[in-house]
């Protein structure tokens, strides 16, 4: 097990060339370490050293890894991350917002951080999700799509 102690990117791209890291095989990282390593673009992908085959990702996306240029990297850098952990978290934070949007939550919020919280002048009223009917459609991944209600289900590719 070997830990950087480069405590910024250019530290620690100067101990990739180094060769402090040379036979690393495997690296696991967090969304914190972006604050040692900064993003893995072109740049720091290049100076990994050739034997780091695999990177495990702790987060759900690749926002802070260029995979283009992992992959163009001569030997490719495979990377790993763990899609569906924050599936349930993501799901909580959705019920709120909707829950919050029909209620009309934040017009409250921004009177009450303005000091109106008295009602001069009030808030739009919300709305009462009792006898609503809430459609949702949950699948990240449109391989796993399933849907059950009437009508058609569709999707866009962002």
């Amino acid at each position: 097990l070997v830990n950087p102690s480069a405590s910024n990117r250019a530290k620690f791209i100067e101990e990739c060339k180094s060769g402090k890291y040379d036979g690393v095989k495997a690296a696991y990282r967090t969304f914190a370490s972006v604050s040692v390593t900064g993003l893995w673009d072109e740049e720091l992908v290049n100076v990994l050293p050739k034997s780091l085959e695999f990177v495990a990702h702790n987060g759900a996306g690749y926002d802070q890894i260029d995979i283009q240029a992992c992959s163009a990297r001569s030997p490719p850098l495979r990377v790993s991350n763990v899609p569906t952990a924050v599936d349930d978290a993501t799901a909580d934070v959705n019920v709120f917002l909707i829950l919050g949007a029909l209620r009309g939550f934040n017009s409250s919020m921004f009177a009450l951080r303005e000091g109106k919280f008295k009602g001069n002048p009030p808030p739009p009223l919300g709305h009462d999700p009792e006898g609503k009917t809430l459609g949702i459609l949950v699948s990240p991944r449109r391989d796993e799509l399933n849907w059950s209600g009437g009508g058609e289900a569709s999707w866009t590719d962002w």
